[in-house]
């Protein structure tokens, strides 16, 4: 098949290929260098607060980040174009590739530790917290992508790497996009509603007032939940957190994350090429959400339970889009558009439920201890999260072996045949 001026059709998604990942590098790069001016500016003024430079070094690293990982895709299609084979040290298929994946995250536990030091110390960490920042949010992304992959063979290393860039430097973007609409679409609806109110209960625009004015004095935390607490423990109130966080954002996610897939629906993907396309979109994106939730983090204590709390996302975001994925190709190849709406429906819900077992531990100790709960008090509300995420690794690997046995089935029936 060739389009109008001649070319094969696969040379001209080659081209295209080499064209957007050598136009995302330069990109990035230079997001990177402006980005890095603001830092630098930043750091020599003496008036700058040193949490201004640190954030915007943190973001210069995210930037290069997804700048190097774009580089792979623009290697493997030069390769392509030139018909000469993929580098072993860039096939997820190689043994060697895959232990040393597994094995890195080793090294994970004494870069939290050291990440852990530097924090604590913003001179320190203004230079040398981004790079680890990007160690502690991927080794475990890897590590979860290598055990979901494990010894599946699921596509060419130019099509696995295309997908993972596309997710970890587009899909976030347009997640984040949509789902500022659709927030600003329920908070108008939302304050319309205030409003009807306000205008037919003269009590409740002075009850309003006076917690605007309550918290404009600026009260210390704890005061600020005593006020807040009535008005937040309304059911109303938690259930549209709960119908935001999750029920509305799952939804998006897991609707859009598989984007990158879409590009593939007139091959006939078997489902096992379904399932690890999908790991790797969950995968970059799981990875760019963990590098952009640590740029928002200050303190060495925060910073610690973000690196230990966001370590178990990559499940999430994998086991999901892996179950999307695989309903994908079963559409695409057999035409059962019912497994997608089954696999799409788990992956919201396994979304929605970590959601609102997160929210409730990250807000409940607050209400019920105080602004500042221990360690042990936190963790006894994120008891369900983590028997979850246990829960979501044990599919995850169910997955992986049932994907060996079709793939070990499709061997044995080509050999007889």
């Amino acid at each position: 098949m060739s389009d109008t001026h001649g070319i094969p059709e696969k040379k001209w998604q080659t081209i295209l290929s080499i064209a957007i990942s050598a136009f995302g590098i330069l990109y990035f790069l230079f997001q990177a260098l402006g980005i890095g001016v603001i830092w630098l500016m930043a750091l020599l003024d003496p008036q700058s607060a040193p949490v201004q430079a640190l954030s915007s070094g943190l973001l210069v690293w995210g930037s290069v980040l997804s700048a190097v990982l774009l580089v792979p895709v623009l290697i493997l299609s030069i390769k392509e174009l030139k018909g000469q084979q993929a580098p072993t040290w860039l096939d997820t298929d190689n043994s060697h590739v895959r232990k040393a994946a597994m094995w890195s995250f080793l090294f994970w536990p004494l870069v939290v530790f050291l990440g852990w030091l530097v924090a604590g110390n913003q001179q320190l960490a203004v230079f040398l917290l981004g790079p680890i920042n990007l160690l502690v949010a991927g080794l475990p992304v890897l590590l979860i992508f290598n055990a979901g992959q494990w010894k599946l063979k699921a596509g060419s290393p130019l099509r696995k790497w295309r997908i993972f860039g596309f997710s970890l430097t587009l899909m976030p973007v347009i997640v984040i996009v949509v789902e500022l609409i659709a927030i600003l679409a329920i908070g108008l609806v939302i304050g319309l509603y205030i409003a009807y109110q306000l205008s037919v209960n003269p009590l409740l625009e002075r009850e309003l007032m006076f917690i605007i004015t309550q918290l404009s004095i600026g009260r210390d935390l704890d005061t600020i939940l005593r006020i807040l607490k009535p008005y937040v423990l309304q059911p109303v109130v938690i259930f549209g957190a709960l119908a935001i966080f999750a029920g509305v954002m799952p939804m998006i996610e897991e609707i859009l994350k598989p984007i990158a897939l879409w590009a593939l629906a007139g091959r006939k993907i078997t489902p096992r090429e379904g399932f690890v396309g999908g790991l790797l979109c969950g995968a970059g994106f799981a990875l760019m959400e963990n590098v952009l939730y640590f740029s928002m983090v200050i303190s060495a204590e925060d910073w610690l339970f973000t690196a230990i709390g966001r370590a178990g996302t990559g499940v999430l975001h994998m086991l999901a889009s892996g179950l999307v994925g695989w309903g994908l190709a079963k559409v695409w190849q057999e035409g059962k558009w019912i497994v997608l709406a089954w696999t799409t429906l788990a992956a919201i819900i396994f979304h929605g439920l970590w959601n609102a077992l997160a929210l409730v531990a990250g807000v409940a100790p607050l209400y019920v201890y105080g602004a500042e709960p221990t360690f042990g008090q936190t963790m006894l509300f994120y008891a369900p999260l983590i028997l979850l995420l246990i829960l979501a690794s044990i599919a995850l690997y169910l997955l992986n072996h049932h994907f060996q046995r079709q793939q070990a089935s499709e061997a044995v029936s080509g050999s007889i045949n």
